[in-house]
């Protein structure tokens, strides 16, 4: 998926395979060349004449790709520059990985960052069979909100270490990885472009909530508790719903304006505002509901078509929830 093969977002093409199995180093080579648009070196760890097998399929959408890698035996990949943000995720084996000053190692459960789009890629693959998600550096910094202005194009996104911020983000991240692998690998052509963009961008999404980067306040440690989320998709989130109150929408809705999972939205909802999305909901429309009844009067409205209008279906349950907020009934309100 190199960068004379990428299609812009606007155009996403139906998902493409390819694959390659082999024990030639020149043709294992020329594949990886191929598929990342750049030079690789591979240096054998034992002796030159053993045997190497090496397995290779990728299904690639435009600007995005997830493969499954097998390796027998061990190899150090480099390169000077890989275009390509890169995240391995290992079934069995070993992972060693060195970005800049910064390295990190990988078993079966754990993910790591192999390349960032701009700096020098050094991968050692230890008996590994992995799964990789690979996405065009521009990917991430559209869905982090980055835009070009007038005078310089759009930066790249910097990351500050190859490991995850936290256990609970390495599960997340592979949860995401299987549910767009296995979306994209049963489409075909008559499934939607805009679906297929939009599992790109979660998986972008996924890759700069997990891994430090100067996009969001993440910060590099040990203390999960001390971790902050991508900040500006739970913006979108929050302006998603705001926007959308008065619509019947739930936390499907919400997670595809944000192109994340569920599952995600719930736990960035938990961790920053300690309340589920559709709790943040209710409370936006319950702080609606109050100004509508504080701006009307007995004669052009009721509570119970107040409630309607905002989502309430049982007046009394909305009494009791508008109690517990404002501290008063939505009946006193409305004879103010």
């Amino acid at each position: 998926m190199g960068r004379r093969n990428m299609i812009d977002h606007r155009d996403v093409h139906p998902p493409l395979s390819s694959a390659i199995g082999s024990e030639d180093p020149d043709l294992i080579r020329k594949y990886l060349d191929e598929s990342y648009d750049t030079r690789f070196s591979i240096e054998r760890a034992s002796a030159p004449e053993d045997i190497c097998s090496f397995s290779h399929t990728r299904v690639e959408v435009g600007r995005y790709a997830t493969e499954e890698i097998t390796l027998d035996g061990e190899v150090l990949l480099t390169s000077d520059h890989v275009p390509m943000v890169v995240v391995l995720a290992p079934w069995s084996g070993r992972v060693d990985c060195r970005l800049g000053d910064s390295t990190a190692s990988a078993g079966p459960g754990d993910i790591v960052l192999a390349a960032t789009g701009g700096d020098n890629v050094h991968v050692r693959l230890r008996s590994a069979h992995l799964r990789a998600v690979v996405l065009d550096p521009m990917l991430l910094t559209e869905t982090a909100g980055w835009a070009p202005n007038e005078l310089h194009a759009a930066p790249l996104i910097r990351f500050s270490s190859p490991q995850p911020i936290s256990a609970g983000k390495t599960e997340m991240f592979r949860e995401t990885e299987r549910y767009v692998s296995e979306l994209i690998r049963t489409s075909d052509a008559s499934d939607s472009h805009l679906m297929l963009d939009a599992a790109g961008r979660l998986l972008a999404s996924a890759v700069l909530s997990v891994f430090p980067n100067d996009a969001s306040t993440a910060v590099d440690g040990g203390d999960e508790d001390a971790v902050d989320d991508h900040p500006v998709t739970l913006r979108q989130a929050i302006d998603f719903i705001h926007t959308n109150a008065m619509r019947d929408i739930n936390i499907n809705d919400i997670a595809t304006a944000v192109y994340l999972t569920p599952r995600t939205v719930q736990y960035m909802f938990r961790r920053h505002l300690n309340m589920t999305p559709t709790a943040y909901l209710r409370g936006i429309r319950l702080d609606r509901a109050r100004d509508e009844l504080c701006a009307s009067d007995r004669g052009q409205t009721t509570v119970a078509a107040t409630a309607s209008r905002w989502g309430f279906a049982h007046t009394g349950r909305f009494a009791v929830m508008y109690r517990q907020m404002f501290g008063e009934s939505p009946h006193e309100t409305l004879r103010k």
